[in-house]
């Protein structure tokens, strides 16, 4: 059964009160279609969680952005998410993961993980057989595909003036579409996160990819 929640601070507890038998730093993911809020409720839940560290997926896609149509987020490194970030921290021995490097379109800088109380990885994709059982915590951003896409769109128009829109409608919200058919991420979630509804120029709630 679901946990259904409507503030980071509410989250915030929900994290703490993991039981972790082994003491270590708990893995909370934080999925949900482009444009619902992932990256605003990392920021958010990171300020109730001292210490904690948020790993941006967008640092593990194959190219950025991504241009290729999938049934599964097919451009998600999963492979270099888990070797870095999750099979790591699920030991207790999250280190360092790479970032994005745009000048060589490779990953690049490492990132230092080191001492995380948290370990909070948002993005896309990311509840898939292979890697749902290495998340302590699942949350789910629970905003409508269409809702998230017209946020996300405006956002990049408005606030980076970088309109997308052929990859909105072309690769990114499809891709959502088809992901969320066939993985159906809401139900491997565990907890159900409803964004605030917040006026942005006409469009309700917090708008991040």
């Amino acid at each position: 059964m679901h946990q259904e929640v409507d503030s980071a601070a509410v989250l915030a507890r929900s994290v703490v009160a993991l039981d972790l038998p082994d003491g270590r730093a708990p893995v909370v993911g934080i999925s949900g279609f482009g444009g619902s809020g992932k990256s605003t409720l990392a920021a958010e839940l990171a300020q109730h969680l001292p210490g904690s560290a948020v790993v941006p997926g967008d640092e593990f896609l194959h190219s950025r952005p991504p241009i290729e149509r999938s049934e599964d987020w097919g451009s998600v490194d999963r492979e270099r998410l888990v070797g870095q970030v999750l099979e790591p921290a699920r030991r207790g021995a999250a280190r360092a993961y790479q970032v994005w490097d745009h000048d060589t379109a490779a990953p690049g800088p490492w990132v230092s993980l080191a001492g995380a109380t948290a370990v909070l990885v948002e993005g896309l994709g990311l509840y898939v057989p292979e890697l749902v059982g290495l998340f302590d915590l699942r949350v789910w951003v629970d905003v409508d595909l269409d809702t998230a896409t017209a946020r996300g769109m405006w956002r990049d128009e408005h606030e980076y003036g970088n309109a997308q829109a052929d990859l909105w409608t072309g690769v990114w919200r499809p891709n959502d579409a088809d992901f969320f058919e066939r993985y159906r991420p809401d139900r491997a979630a565990h907890v159900l996160y409803a964004p605030p509804l917040r006026s942005e120029s006409g469009l309700p709630g917090p708008v991040s990819r």
